[in-house]
């Protein structure tokens, strides 16, 4: 509960609206109060009415009202100044005009793929339409160095809010960027910032820059960190084992959770304010930190295939084949993600003691040292793999024989009838398809190869 007259701080305001993007609102009319924009919505159905974001929606209730979070005033919505729907941010002035929060949304339609390149890109399309929205803001509501400017965003939200601090040329206006959950950054975004502006500078810029991470988020972890060690708070986060998604969930910053003495089953109950902070991570926590870092050790092509793989997975679980800018995935990716990915994930799971006290948390387990049982091994049949690699080969030399037959044939075709009807063009044309399949062929049994020997290597080493 709010006291009478009590100060929130900036980072409690910056949670809250970064809740308020995923109630995915986009009616409100600009200078409407956050208080009035609730109130709105108590008997809608998807809101008020307990529909899909109710829990959303109980945060905001209950942090509405405090005066100086319910008094806030919408302003500046991207979907109103013609940008894509994955871009999803707004801003917030206080009511005597002086604050300004600028506010991005976590992952949109689209952008899980756009989340991979950034691991290995010095900058993404979606990073850059963010930066664009916040100088949009800066140069339309007039902003000055007389303002409070704060940047924030969950998850992908976050990493927007990092960048733009890090980019922008309106560096000066930014008083503080609060990261929810938000991911890290390439090598080569990082040793791009330390180029251009120097240690000094670049020190400057990340000075700015808060870390608010829920205790078993496995977001944050992602990439290479520019937050300051000593910038980082870690939020207690109850969530039911088996709700994943959950420990990546802003709402949850916001929830207690309690047993029915009946039933036996756990209530999960929204608030307005913040939950307590925690000393440390927590075990999952704990364990995606160790493998972000085992996969920013691999190449950046190994990297950005496996990242690519991970994300358009995410995508597709959300009902779309593609990134919001076109991206796909290629041959090549699944095959980093196979040979690299695969062993990288398993490896760091049941050997490395982040993954192991993990595993025994899930299962309610002690936690074991020393050598794993065999049960923990990684199970691949890499011999069938290599058969299947020599049937392709196999299929493919007899594809080529067959080509070779093909072309012998249009080569005999008599002169007279070689001008006539598109006959021997047909069959040179046939010849060439052919060729393009004995090549992707090749490069299956290549890829069946790799992934069979990557796996024989596994098993040996454990």
């Amino acid at each position: 509960m709010f006291e009478i007259g009590e100060k929130i701080s900036e980072a409690e305001i910056s949670m809250v609206l970064d809740t308020f993007m995923y109630l995915d609102y986009r009616e409100a009319k600009d200078g409407l109060a956050l208080r009035d924009i609730i109130d709105n919505l108590e008997t809608v159905p998807d809101y008020g009415g307990g529909g899909a974001h109710y829990g959303e929606y109980t945060v905001l209730r209950e942090a509405v009202k405090n005066e100086e979070i319910g008094s806030l005033k919408i302003c500046c919505q991207s979907a109103n100044m013609g940008y894509d729907s994955g871009t999803a941010a707004c801003t917030f002035q206080s009511s005597d005009g002086n604050s300004y929060y600028v506010v991005y949304r976590g992952t949109g339609d689209g952008e899980w793929p756009d989340n991979g390149i950034g691991m290995t890109d010095a900058a993404t399309i979606q990073q850059n339409r963010a930066l664009s929205y916040f100088e949009d803001v800066v140069e339309r509501m007039d902003i000055g160095k007389e303002n409070q400017v704060i940047v924030t965003g969950h998850s992908k939200g976050g990493n927007k809010a990092q960048f733009v601090t890090m980019e922008t040329r309106y560096e000066n206006l930014v008083d503080a960027c609060y990261s929810v959950d938000g991911q890290g950054f390439s090598d080569v975004a990082i040793n791009k910032w330390k180029d251009r502006y120097g240690d000094e500078k670049y020190d400057k810029r990340r000075e700015k820059i808060y870390g608010i991470h829920g205790e078993n988020d496995y977001v944050s972890v992602l990439g290479s960190s520019v937050i300051l060690a000593g910038h980082i708070r870690y939020i207690k986060t109850p969530v039911e084992k088996t709700n994943f998604a959950g420990y990546h969930d802003i709402k949850y910053m916001f929830a207690s959770l309690t047993a029915d003495e009946e039933t036996g089953n756990y209530i999960t109950t929204f608030r307005g304010r913040k939950n307590c902070d925690v000393p440390n991570r927590g075990e999952l926590g704990e364990y995606a930190a160790a493998l972000s870092s085992g996969m920013m050790k691999l190449t950046p092509g190994d990297r950005d295939g496996c990242a690519a793989v991970i994300m358009q997975l995410m995508e597709a679980s959300r009902g779309q084949k593609k990134g919001i800018n076109g991206e796909r995935l290629t041959l090549e990716d699944i095959k980093d993600f196979t040979i690299q990915g695969i062993p990288l994930i398993a490896g760091s799971l049941f050997q490395e003691e982040e993954g192991r006290k993990f595993l025994c948390s899930l299962l309610d387990k002690e936690y074991f040292k020393g050598e794993l049982p065999a049960a923990f091994h990684l199970q691949a049949d890499y011999g069938q793999l290599f058969r299947q690699a020599e049937e392709t080969r196999n299929l493919t030399l007899r594809i080529d024989a067959l080509i070779r037959e093909v072309r012998k044939t249009a080569d005999a075709i008599p002169l007279y009838v070689k001008g006539h009807a598109g006959l021997y063009h047909g069959v040179k044309l046939s010849a060439i398809e052919l060729d393009k399949v004995t090549k992707g062929l090749f490069q299956i049994a290549q890829f069946q190869e790799e992934a069979a020997e990557s796996y024989r290597k596994w098993d040996t080493v454990i």
